[in-house]
């Protein structure tokens, strides 16, 4: 695989990784960290070594050691170093629960969250992006972003994964903020931001691949992949150039008539 390659599974494994982690141990912050040494160790070690058979437990098994570690360090975590001794193995868990990044959005979108909280912990968590790359998408101080995160983590902190069908309301509700925040931005300079309906439409589709049968995660795709097709044929119409000649039935002899 090349490194783009590498990079692109990288990031569709991270929400599954990371999911998989605070279901087993909580602690949003610290399986966060874990996962993203865990992406470095795989973005210096596949290139060089080659993309293990199964790369989502390999990354489950190199933050659960990241955690391992840490919890070394502190007394008062003896007791969750017994727990993760005696877990099932990270391939044969990852294959029981595939639902782990439906999971983790559904957390990210908790009805104890405020809307942009829950948009922003999605982007963060789930899609992937920096909080820098948030903060320029909102037009926010990366500082504010980064509090608004922080906070969202902590209150979400023990509350347990939403579950039941009740919850799916406010997942949508969050992407299609998310995608119409890209299709008709409310601040800056520019009418639209790209990168925010493209990351709504990826997440979306990752949630209808986990629900397939699911008709209104279809529907929302589907309404999203129409106006973004609206917004790129707009986009990339060419202007027809000026007209240079009159029409025939408009010339007349500038001269006298005999």
């Amino acid at each position: 695989m090349t490194t783009r390659e590498i990079e692109d599974l990288l990031r569709r494994l991270a929400p599954r990784v990371l999911g998989t982690l605070v279901r087993r141990h909580g602690q949003f912050d610290a399986c966060e960290d874990a996962v993203q040494e865990a992406l470095l160790a795989a973005s210096v070690q596949w290139p060089a070594d080659g993309v293990p058979n199964e790369p989502a437990g390999w990354l489950v098994t190199v933050a659960g050691r990241r955690l391992t570690d840490q919890w070394r360090s502190e007394a008062a975590r003896r007791q969750r170093e017994l727990t993760v001794s005696h877990e099932p193995p990270p391939d044969e868990d990852l294959n029981r629960h595939v639902d782990d990044t439906l999971k983790l959005l559904f957390l990210c979108c908790h009805p104890e969250l405020s809307a942009p909280s829950q948009v922003a912990l999605t982007l963060r968590a789930v899609g992937g992006l920096t909080t820098a790359e948030i903060a320029h998408a909102f037009l926010v101080p990366e500082a504010t972003m980064a509090q608004r995160i922080s906070r969202a983590k902590q209150k979400i902190k023990g509350l347990g994964f939403p579950a039941g069908p009740e919850h799916l309301p406010a997942v949508l509700h969050v992407l299609y903020l998310i995608f119409n925040e890209g299709y008709n931005t409310t601040s800056g300079p520019d009418l639209q931001r790209v990168e925010l309906t493209e990351e709504a439409i990826r997440l979306t589709r990752e949630v209808q691949s986990l629900m397939p049968a699911n008709g209104e995660v279809a529907g929302l795709l589907a309404l999203m992949l129409l106006t973004d097709a609206r917004r790129a044929r707009t986009c990339c119409r060419p202007r027809s150039p000026p007209s240079t000649t009159r029409h025939p039935a408009r010339m007349r002899p500038t001269g006298r008539r005999s």
